[in-house]
Protein backbone atom coordinates (compact mmCIF):
# COMPACT_ATOMS: atom_id res chain seq x y z
CA UNK A 1 0.00 0.00 0.00
CA UNK A 2 1.39 3.42 -1.08
CA UNK A 3 1.42 5.80 1.87
CA UNK A 4 3.30 8.65 0.13
CA UNK A 5 0.15 10.60 -0.84
CA UNK A 6 -1.33 10.09 2.57
CA UNK A 7 1.83 11.40 4.26
CA UNK A 8 1.85 14.40 1.92
CA UNK A 9 -1.73 15.29 2.78
CA UNK A 10 -0.93 14.83 6.45
CA UNK A 11 2.12 17.13 6.14
CA UNK A 12 0.02 19.89 4.45
CA UNK A 13 -2.69 19.73 7.05
CA UNK A 14 -3.22 23.24 8.63
CA UNK A 15 -1.79 25.27 5.71
CA UNK A 16 -5.19 26.83 4.97
CA UNK A 17 -5.33 28.24 8.50
CA UNK A 18 -1.88 29.76 8.15
CA UNK A 19 -2.76 31.28 4.80
CA UNK A 20 -5.99 32.67 6.21
CA UNK A 21 -4.19 34.19 9.18
CA UNK A 22 -1.54 35.69 6.89
CA UNK A 23 -4.24 37.13 4.65
CA UNK A 24 -5.99 38.64 7.64
CA UNK A 25 -2.72 40.18 8.80
CA UNK A 26 -2.07 41.66 5.34
CA UNK A 27 -5.61 42.96 5.03
CA UNK A 28 -5.43 44.39 8.56
CA UNK A 29 -2.14 46.09 7.70
CA UNK A 30 -3.67 47.54 4.54
CA UNK A 31 -6.72 48.74 6.44
CA UNK A 32 -4.57 50.19 9.21
CA UNK A 33 -2.30 51.86 6.66
CA UNK A 34 -5.27 53.30 4.81
CA UNK A 35 -6.73 54.54 8.08
CA UNK A 36 -3.37 56.01 9.10
CA UNK A 37 -2.85 57.80 5.80
CA UNK A 38 -6.45 58.96 5.83
CA UNK A 39 -5.97 60.45 9.28
CA UNK A 40 -2.75 62.09 8.12
CA UNK A 41 -4.48 63.57 5.10
CA UNK A 42 -7.24 64.86 7.33
CA UNK A 43 -4.73 66.40 9.70
CA UNK A 44 -2.82 67.97 6.80
CA UNK A 45 -6.07 69.33 5.42
CA UNK A 46 -7.08 70.79 8.77
CA UNK A 47 -3.64 72.27 9.26
CA UNK A 48 -3.78 73.80 5.80
CA UNK A 49 -7.13 75.37 6.63
CA UNK A 50 -5.72 76.75 9.87
CA UNK A 51 -2.68 78.13 8.06
CA UNK A 52 -4.93 79.76 5.47
CA UNK A 53 -7.09 81.23 8.24
CA UNK A 54 -3.98 82.62 9.91
CA UNK A 55 -2.56 84.01 6.67
CA UNK A 56 -5.90 85.56 5.72
CA UNK A 57 -6.06 87.17 9.17
CA UNK A 58 -2.54 88.58 8.79
CA UNK A 59 -3.38 89.92 5.33
CA UNK A 60 -6.61 91.50 6.53
CA UNK A 61 -4.88 93.10 9.50
CA UNK A 62 -2.30 94.72 7.23
CA UNK A 63 -4.85 95.76 4.61
CA UNK A 64 -7.08 97.40 7.21
CA UNK A 65 -4.20 99.55 8.42
CA UNK A 66 -3.65 100.87 4.90
CA UNK A 67 -7.36 101.38 4.16
CA UNK A 68 -8.04 103.16 7.48
CA UNK A 69 -4.73 104.98 7.76
CA UNK A 70 -4.70 106.98 11.02
CA UNK A 71 -3.39 110.24 9.59
CA UNK A 72 -3.70 112.26 12.80
CA UNK A 73 -1.42 109.80 14.64
CA UNK A 74 0.79 107.90 12.19
CA UNK A 75 1.78 110.86 10.03
CA UNK A 76 3.27 112.59 13.06
CA UNK A 77 5.14 109.70 14.66
CA UNK A 78 8.88 110.08 15.05
CA UNK A 79 11.13 107.82 12.97
CA UNK A 80 11.49 104.50 14.81
CA UNK A 81 8.26 104.85 16.81
CA UNK A 82 5.46 102.35 16.36
CA UNK A 83 1.74 101.88 16.98
CA UNK A 84 0.10 98.54 17.81
CA UNK A 85 -3.15 97.21 16.35
CA UNK A 86 -5.36 94.13 16.68
CA UNK A 87 -8.70 92.80 15.55
CA UNK A 88 -10.75 89.80 14.44
CA UNK A 89 -11.77 88.44 11.05
CA UNK A 90 -15.52 88.01 10.75
CA UNK A 91 -15.30 85.73 7.72
CA UNK A 92 -13.31 82.89 9.29
CA UNK A 93 -13.09 83.68 12.99
CA UNK A 94 -9.34 84.27 12.92
CA UNK A 95 -7.67 87.22 14.59
CA UNK A 96 -4.62 89.40 14.14
CA UNK A 97 -2.25 91.73 15.92
CA UNK A 98 0.75 93.77 14.87
CA UNK A 99 2.57 97.07 14.73
CA UNK A 100 2.98 99.98 12.34
CA UNK A 101 6.54 101.32 12.57
CA UNK A 102 7.90 104.45 10.94
CA UNK A 103 11.08 103.75 8.95
CA UNK A 104 11.76 107.26 7.65
CA UNK A 105 9.84 110.40 6.77
CA UNK A 106 7.96 108.68 3.95
CA UNK A 107 7.95 104.92 4.60
CA UNK A 108 6.39 102.61 7.19
CA UNK A 109 6.59 98.91 7.98
CA UNK A 110 3.35 97.12 8.85
CA UNK A 111 4.12 93.84 10.64
CA UNK A 112 0.92 91.81 10.90
CA UNK A 113 0.64 88.49 12.79
CA UNK A 114 -2.44 86.38 12.01
CA UNK A 115 -3.91 83.45 13.96
CA UNK A 116 -6.40 80.74 13.07
CA UNK A 117 -9.76 80.50 14.78
CA UNK A 118 -8.42 78.12 17.46
CA UNK A 119 -5.08 80.02 17.69
CA UNK A 120 -3.08 76.87 16.85
CA UNK A 121 -1.65 78.29 13.62
CA UNK A 122 0.24 81.54 13.14
CA UNK A 123 1.36 83.43 10.04
CA UNK A 124 3.26 86.69 9.90
CA UNK A 125 3.81 89.11 7.05
CA UNK A 126 5.43 92.48 6.54
CA UNK A 127 4.08 95.25 4.34
CA UNK A 128 6.01 98.35 3.24
CA UNK A 129 3.89 101.44 2.60
CA UNK A 130 4.69 105.07 1.90
CA UNK A 131 2.86 108.30 2.50
CA UNK A 132 1.02 109.53 -0.57
CA UNK A 133 0.08 113.21 -0.37
CA UNK A 134 -2.06 114.84 -3.04
CA UNK A 135 0.19 116.08 -5.83
CA UNK A 136 -0.77 119.74 -5.61
CA UNK A 137 1.64 122.32 -7.02
CA UNK A 138 0.89 125.85 -5.87
CA UNK A 139 2.56 128.22 -8.33
CA UNK A 140 1.06 131.50 -7.09
CA UNK A 141 -0.93 133.12 -4.34
CA UNK A 142 -3.91 132.78 -6.70
CA UNK A 143 -3.98 130.79 -9.94
CA UNK A 144 -7.06 131.11 -12.11
CA UNK A 145 -8.39 131.33 -15.64
CA UNK A 146 -11.47 133.41 -14.87
CA UNK A 147 -12.21 137.08 -14.38
CA UNK A 148 -10.56 138.37 -11.21
CA UNK A 149 -11.15 141.58 -9.31
CA UNK A 150 -9.07 143.00 -6.46
CA UNK A 151 -10.67 145.95 -4.72
CA UNK A 152 -10.44 148.05 -1.58
CA UNK A 153 -7.44 146.98 0.48
CA UNK A 154 -7.48 143.41 -0.77
CA UNK A 155 -4.13 141.69 -1.12
CA UNK A 156 -2.89 138.69 -3.08
CA UNK A 157 0.72 137.91 -2.30
CA UNK A 158 3.22 135.38 -3.57
CA UNK A 159 5.75 136.32 -0.89
CA UNK A 160 6.35 133.32 1.34
CA UNK A 161 5.10 133.61 4.91
CA UNK A 162 4.49 131.36 7.90
CA UNK A 163 1.15 132.99 8.60
CA UNK A 164 1.95 132.75 12.31
CA UNK A 165 2.34 128.95 12.25
CA UNK A 166 4.76 127.42 14.72
CA UNK A 167 7.55 125.04 13.73
CA UNK A 168 8.16 126.59 10.32
CA UNK A 169 11.57 127.32 8.82
CA UNK A 170 12.41 130.86 7.79
CA UNK A 171 10.30 131.77 4.72
CA UNK A 172 12.48 131.68 1.63
CA UNK A 173 10.30 131.18 -1.43
CA UNK A 174 8.63 133.91 -3.41
CA UNK A 175 6.26 132.93 -6.20
CA UNK A 176 3.95 134.76 -8.56
CA UNK A 177 1.23 136.85 -6.94
CA UNK A 178 -1.55 136.15 -9.46
CA UNK A 179 -1.10 133.60 -12.26
CA UNK A 180 -3.88 134.03 -14.80
CA UNK A 181 -4.70 132.69 -18.25
CA UNK A 182 -5.15 136.19 -19.71
CA UNK A 183 -3.73 139.32 -18.11
CA UNK A 184 -6.71 141.30 -19.44
CA UNK A 185 -8.94 139.24 -17.13
CA UNK A 186 -7.64 140.85 -13.94
CA UNK A 187 -8.95 144.18 -12.66
CA UNK A 188 -7.22 146.05 -9.85
CA UNK A 189 -9.09 149.03 -8.50
CA UNK A 190 -9.23 151.53 -5.65
CA UNK A 191 -7.72 151.89 -2.21
CA UNK A 192 -4.43 150.27 -1.31
CA UNK A 193 -5.14 147.22 -3.43
CA UNK A 194 -1.97 145.43 -4.29
CA UNK A 195 -0.46 142.24 -5.58
CA UNK A 196 2.96 141.03 -4.53
CA UNK A 197 5.25 138.40 -5.93
CA UNK A 198 7.81 137.64 -8.62
CA UNK A 199 6.15 138.98 -10.63
CA UNK A 200 3.00 140.36 -8.95
CA UNK A 201 0.88 139.30 -11.96
CA UNK A 202 1.81 136.92 -14.77
CA UNK A 203 -0.10 135.64 -17.77
CA UNK A 204 0.02 131.93 -18.61
CA UNK A 205 -1.99 131.00 -21.73
CA UNK A 206 -1.39 127.27 -21.09
CA UNK A 207 -3.81 127.35 -18.15
CA UNK A 208 -6.90 125.26 -18.94
CA UNK A 209 -9.77 123.53 -17.15
CA UNK A 210 -7.70 120.36 -17.08
CA UNK A 211 -4.55 121.95 -15.68
CA UNK A 212 -6.54 123.45 -12.81
CA UNK A 213 -8.59 120.34 -11.98
CA UNK A 214 -6.04 117.53 -12.38
CA UNK A 215 -3.51 116.77 -9.65
CA UNK A 216 -1.05 113.99 -10.38
CA UNK A 217 -3.16 110.94 -11.26
CA UNK A 218 -6.27 112.40 -9.62
CA UNK A 219 -9.02 114.14 -11.53
CA UNK A 220 -11.77 116.08 -9.78
CA UNK A 221 -13.83 112.95 -9.11
CA UNK A 222 -10.74 111.30 -7.65
CA UNK A 223 -10.38 114.14 -5.16
CA UNK A 224 -13.78 113.32 -3.73
CA UNK A 225 -12.85 109.66 -3.40
CA UNK A 226 -9.87 110.45 -1.15
CA UNK A 227 -11.59 113.15 0.92
CA UNK A 228 -11.64 112.50 4.66
CA UNK A 229 -14.47 114.94 5.35
CA UNK A 230 -17.51 115.48 3.13
CA UNK A 231 -19.28 118.76 3.89
CA UNK A 232 -22.76 119.56 2.50
CA UNK A 233 -22.98 122.70 0.35
CA UNK A 234 -24.62 125.76 1.85
CA UNK A 235 -25.51 129.40 1.29
CA UNK A 236 -25.02 132.71 3.11
CA UNK A 237 -28.15 132.00 5.12
CA UNK A 238 -26.58 128.83 6.56
CA UNK A 239 -22.97 129.99 6.81
CA UNK A 240 -20.50 127.59 8.41
CA UNK A 241 -18.43 128.74 11.38
CA UNK A 242 -15.37 126.51 11.19
CA UNK A 243 -13.22 125.88 14.24
CA UNK A 244 -12.00 122.84 16.23
CA UNK A 245 -14.90 122.69 18.65
CA UNK A 246 -15.07 118.98 19.53
CA UNK A 247 -12.28 116.99 21.18
CA UNK A 248 -12.67 114.12 18.73
CA UNK A 249 -11.97 116.36 15.72
CA UNK A 250 -14.84 114.68 13.85
CA UNK A 251 -17.52 117.32 13.17
CA UNK A 252 -18.12 118.71 9.68
CA UNK A 253 -16.97 122.15 10.88
CA UNK A 254 -13.89 120.86 12.72
CA UNK A 255 -11.04 121.46 10.30
CA UNK A 256 -8.16 121.17 12.74
CA UNK A 257 -6.34 123.57 15.04
CA UNK A 258 -3.69 125.73 13.31
CA UNK A 259 -3.20 128.12 16.22
CA UNK A 260 -1.43 127.84 19.58
CA UNK A 261 -2.52 128.56 23.18
CA UNK A 262 -1.32 132.17 23.23
CA UNK A 263 -2.43 133.12 19.71
CA UNK A 264 -3.60 136.75 19.75
CA UNK A 265 -6.84 136.04 17.86
CA UNK A 266 -8.11 133.38 20.28
CA UNK A 267 -11.26 134.28 22.16
CA UNK A 268 -13.08 132.69 25.11
CA UNK A 269 -15.86 131.62 22.78
CA UNK A 270 -13.40 129.96 20.39
CA UNK A 271 -10.69 128.49 22.67
CA UNK A 272 -7.59 126.58 21.65
CA UNK A 273 -8.09 122.83 21.07
CA UNK A 274 -4.86 120.90 21.67
CA UNK A 275 -6.49 117.63 20.51
CA UNK A 276 -6.75 118.80 16.90
CA UNK A 277 -3.34 120.30 16.16
CA UNK A 278 -2.41 117.24 14.07
CA UNK A 279 -5.79 117.03 12.36
CA UNK A 280 -5.46 117.96 8.68
CA UNK A 281 -8.66 116.90 6.91
CA UNK A 282 -9.17 116.74 3.17
CA UNK A 283 -12.44 118.69 3.08
CA UNK A 284 -14.66 118.18 0.05
CA UNK A 285 -17.76 120.31 -0.55
CA UNK A 286 -19.99 119.05 -3.36
CA UNK A 287 -21.37 122.47 -4.29
CA UNK A 288 -21.05 126.07 -3.17
CA UNK A 289 -19.50 126.86 0.20
CA UNK A 290 -20.08 129.91 2.39
CA UNK A 291 -17.87 130.35 5.47
CA UNK A 292 -18.46 133.16 7.94
CA UNK A 293 -15.65 132.99 10.47
CA UNK A 294 -12.91 131.25 12.44
CA UNK A 295 -10.11 128.86 11.50
CA UNK A 296 -9.03 125.57 9.99
CA UNK A 297 -6.24 123.72 8.20
CA UNK A 298 -5.77 120.94 5.67
CA UNK A 299 -6.82 120.75 2.02
CA UNK A 300 -10.08 122.48 1.07
CA UNK A 301 -11.77 121.30 -2.15
CA UNK A 302 -14.93 123.09 -3.30
CA UNK A 303 -16.92 121.68 -6.22
CA UNK A 304 -18.62 125.03 -6.79
CA UNK A 305 -18.04 128.62 -5.70
CA UNK A 306 -16.34 129.63 -2.44
CA UNK A 307 -17.41 132.71 -0.48
CA UNK A 308 -15.61 133.67 2.73
CA UNK A 309 -16.25 136.59 5.06
CA UNK A 310 -15.57 137.49 8.68
CA UNK A 311 -12.51 136.64 10.77
CA UNK A 312 -11.68 133.46 8.87
CA UNK A 313 -8.22 131.91 8.73
CA UNK A 314 -7.44 128.85 6.63
CA UNK A 315 -3.99 127.24 6.32
CA UNK A 316 -3.25 124.97 3.37
CA UNK A 317 -4.04 124.68 -0.35
CA UNK A 318 -7.54 125.56 -1.53
CA UNK A 319 -8.93 124.08 -4.76
CA UNK A 320 -12.12 125.64 -6.13
CA UNK A 321 -13.89 124.47 -9.26
CA UNK A 322 -15.74 127.78 -9.60
CA UNK A 323 -14.88 131.25 -8.31
CA UNK A 324 -13.60 132.66 -5.01
CA UNK A 325 -14.97 135.67 -3.17
CA UNK A 326 -13.15 136.86 -0.03
CA UNK A 327 -14.14 140.15 1.55
CA UNK A 328 -14.68 141.94 4.84
CA UNK A 329 -14.02 145.16 6.68
CA UNK A 330 -11.70 146.30 9.46
CA UNK A 331 -10.00 143.42 11.26
CA UNK A 332 -12.97 141.14 10.69
CA UNK A 333 -11.67 139.81 7.38
CA UNK A 334 -10.62 136.46 5.87
CA UNK A 335 -7.01 135.44 5.39
CA UNK A 336 -5.75 132.43 3.44
CA UNK A 337 -2.26 131.04 3.97
CA UNK A 338 -1.09 128.52 1.41
CA UNK A 339 -2.49 129.31 -1.99
CA UNK A 340 -5.70 129.13 -4.00
CA UNK A 341 -6.47 127.54 -7.37
CA UNK A 342 -9.79 128.83 -8.75
CA UNK A 343 -10.57 126.92 -11.95
CA UNK A 344 -13.77 128.80 -12.94
CA UNK A 345 -14.55 125.87 -15.24
CA UNK A 346 -18.06 127.09 -16.03
CA UNK A 347 -16.95 130.57 -17.08
CA UNK A 348 -19.49 132.21 -14.78
CA UNK A 349 -20.32 135.88 -15.28
CA UNK A 350 -19.36 136.43 -11.65
CA UNK A 351 -15.65 136.92 -11.16
CA UNK A 352 -13.33 135.89 -8.37
CA UNK A 353 -13.05 138.83 -5.99
CA UNK A 354 -10.71 139.78 -3.16
CA UNK A 355 -11.97 142.95 -1.50
CA UNK A 356 -12.09 144.95 1.71
CA UNK A 357 -9.08 143.89 3.76
CA UNK A 358 -9.16 140.25 2.67
CA UNK A 359 -5.78 138.66 1.98
CA UNK A 360 -4.45 135.61 0.17
CA UNK A 361 -0.85 134.66 1.01
CA UNK A 362 1.44 132.02 -0.40
CA UNK A 363 2.86 129.91 2.44
CA UNK A 364 5.19 127.01 1.69
CA UNK A 365 5.03 125.93 5.34
CA UNK A 366 1.23 125.83 5.44
CA UNK A 367 1.18 123.83 2.20
CA UNK A 368 3.84 121.38 3.39
CA UNK A 369 2.15 120.81 6.75
CA UNK A 370 -1.28 120.34 5.16
CA UNK A 371 -0.13 117.89 2.49
CA UNK A 372 2.02 115.87 4.90
CA UNK A 373 -0.66 115.80 7.59
CA UNK A 374 -3.46 114.79 5.21
CA UNK A 375 -1.47 112.16 3.28
CA UNK A 376 -2.85 108.66 3.07
CA UNK A 377 -0.80 105.46 2.69
CA UNK A 378 -0.13 103.42 -0.42
CA UNK A 379 1.78 100.16 -0.86
CA UNK A 380 4.93 100.17 -2.94
CA UNK A 381 4.36 99.05 -6.53
CA UNK A 382 7.01 96.33 -6.38
CA UNK A 383 8.05 93.89 -3.60
CA UNK A 384 5.89 95.63 -1.03
CA UNK A 385 5.26 92.58 1.18
CA UNK A 386 7.03 89.49 2.49
CA UNK A 387 6.08 86.40 4.48
CA UNK A 388 7.99 86.72 7.78
CA UNK A 389 7.55 83.14 9.02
Amino acid sequence: MDTTGRDRIRSERGIALAVAIFALVVIGALVSGSFFFGMQEQRVGRNSIRLQQAFAAAEEGAAIQVATWQRDTLNFMAVGDSLTFNGTVAANGGWYRGIVQRLNQEMFLIRSEGFSRDSTSRQQLGLIVRLRPIEITIRAGLETQGQTEIAGNGLISGVDTTGGLLGCPMPSDTVIGVLIAESDSIEIQGGNTTTKGLPPVQEDPTITDSSLTTFGDLDWAGLRDIATLIVPPNTAGTAYNIWPSDAGCTGITNWGEPWYPSHPNLSPSRPYNANCTDHYPIVYVDGDLYVAQQRGQGVLIVNGNLTVTGLTRFYGPVLVRGTVVAEGGGNNVPHFFGGIIAADVNGDLDSSRVAGNAEIHYSSCAIRKALAGSAGAAVLQERHWANLN
